[in-house]
């Protein structure tokens, strides 16, 4: 795998608009992820507040093709319910309220003579309001990712995602690392890169019996199209955010582990676009904090 296991599992499923598969060699089954979360209420800088639940899960699996290379898939399915408290900013209305998203990942990954791993992960998935026009709603791109390992303990690489979000086009790039620092120590790509961002970092440190703690950041932007009938119809909604979560957990049994997170949203901000992808309301948000668990295991 090109992209570096998880500490555990999600390191961070808060972070991501999805709760990400962990890591898995061809052939081991599949795997599942499950992770409620809450963001609470805080303050809009224009005037009001906003507040957000929801869950983040996935199934995925991976199957060995030849000796060099492997296929898989990963299916995400999202929900968050927006809570808007006289948003001053979007003329007293609210911008959204629940928020959909699906997705549909098949990573292929090939293992080179010289040691270097390939991985390309097209996705295509839905991001919309509930209400929303399907058609408009649709989102693709992909993931190019090179990576190798440099020592036993080391992996490194390069990665570049290119998605067709709603009503824009987005470029990044995204490094991979995975880090053994020592016994306890790791650093690594706690999130899957998709159409939201990078991989982010997190710096994990494994605590005595099957107790593993960790503190995660990453950068997210997510788009979804509006309701039809909403106060801006077939609009484009947009939650730009930085989280920094801490997280403790431990395995439960064989392939299967639960977490805790406690964290923060930095940066967000929130805007409202035109049918056409034209600005037409924002607004930013000041930090609130990001609670949730996460159930991930193979069957």
């Amino acid at each position: 795998m090109p992209v570096p296991t998880l500490s555990r599992g999600v390191a961070a499923a808060l972070i991501v608009a999805s709760a990400g598969v962990s890591a898995q060699s061809p052939g081991s089954g599949y795997s599942y992820a499950i992770a409620p979360f809450y963001h609470d209420g805080s303050d809009l800088d224009a005037g009001g507040e906003a507040s957000f639940a929801g869950v983040f899960t996935s199934l995925g699996r991976r199957w060995a093709l030849d000796e060099r290379s492997s296929l898989g898939f990963r299916l995400a399915f999202d929900y968050e319910d927006w809570d808007f408290s006289t948003p001053v900013a979007f003329g007293g209305a609210e911008p959204w309220s629940e928020i959909y998203r699906l997705g549909l990942s098949l990573p292929y990954s090939y293992a080179a003579a010289n040691g270097w791993l390939w991985t390309v992960t097209p996705t295509v998935g839905y991001s919309g309001e509930s209400g929303a026009s399907s058609s408009d709603a649709i989102e693709y791109g992909a993931t190019l990712s090179v990576a190798q390992r440099v020592r036993p303990d080391l992996l490194l690489g390069l990665g570049v995602g290119v998605f067709q979000q709603i009503e824009d086009t987005t470029a990044y790039p995204f490094v991979i690392v995975d880090w053994r620092i020592d016994e306890r120590w790791r650093l690594a790509n706690p999130l899957p890169a998709g159409p939201a961002g990078g991989a982010g970092l997190e710096l994990s440190y494994a605590l005595s019996g099957d107790w593993e703690a960790g503190l995660a950041a990453a950068y997210r932007s997510k788009r979804f199209r509006l309701d039809s009938d909403g106060p801006f119809p077939d609009g484009v909604g947009e939650h730009r955010y930085i989280p920094v979560v801490a997280r403790i957990g431990r395995s439960l049994s064989e392939g299967v582990s639960l977490d805790f997170y406690l964290g923060v949203e930095t940066g967000s901000k929130l805007r409202v676009e035109d049918s056409n992808g034209n600005r037409l309301f924002s607004d930013d948000q000041d930090p609130g904090v990001l609670v949730g668990m996460s159930l991930v295991g193979r069957f």
